[in-house]
């Protein structure tokens, strides 16, 4: 029994994961607002009722990408850093691998999609990913004596998240014009002059 349950969850996990790979094919094919919730399901050969299991709006369906960056933040750049032992380097090449999430994994359409002003997806409260690798990476630096803040290391995430969506934000209005994560390096280099204690 357990194990015709776990075969339906890994089916309905392929489900949900082919509406969204479709949603994004179909985004490299035409503008989102061009794209339709019923052009979505007959890529996908699924019915509406099934879109429906899985996602309210098209819109939820693109959102789905902040799961996946969590995962990806979680896993592979968590490891990554890992064994990087200073902070201030370790910050920048978090912040590094968020550019390079936002302009090389996914792409300037998405990104575009993902930075509107109803999305909160912004602020979710994850347990594991994105921002509680940031909280450790900043609790760590501050624990070493390496960063200050009057704030507590959450608000201090969210300052330089916020930050940095910004640039992300103007490399979107700017057609994606110049290299991403050469921007964010220079901002967070900026940043890092706030946030780190300055040696006499």
């Amino acid at each position: 029994m357990e194990e015709i349950k776990l075969t339906r969850k890994e089916q309905a996990a392929e489900t949900k994961k082919l509406i969204f790979d479709t949603a994004l094919q179909l985004l490299n094919e035409k503008e989102f607002n061009k794209i339709t919730i019923r052009d979505i399901v007959k890529s996908a050969n699924v019915s509406i009722g099934t879109f429906y299991n899985y996602y309210s709006t098209k819109l939820d369906v693109y959102y789905e990408t902040y799961k996946i960056a969590d995962e990806f933040f979680e896993t592979t750049v968590k490891k990554e850093l890992a064994p990087i032992s200073d902070p201030v380097e370790k910050l920048m090449r978090f912040f590094d691998y968020y550019a390079k999430y936002s302009s090389e994994i996914t792409s300037l359409d998405l990104t575009r999609i993902l930075y509107n002003s109803a999305n909160k997806c912004f602020d979710r409260n994850s347990q594991t990913g994105m921002m509680p690798l940031l909280i450790a990476i900043l609790t760590e630096g501050i624990s070493a004596g390496v960063f200050q803040t009057e704030k507590t290391v959450g608000e201090l995430a969210q300052f330089l998240m916020i930050s940095v969506r910004g640039q992300v934000y103007h490399w979107c209005t700017n057609d994606g014009s110049y290299n991403l994560r050469s921007a964010v390096a220079d901002h967070v280099k900026m940043l890092l002059k706030i946030v780190t204690v300055q040696k006499s």
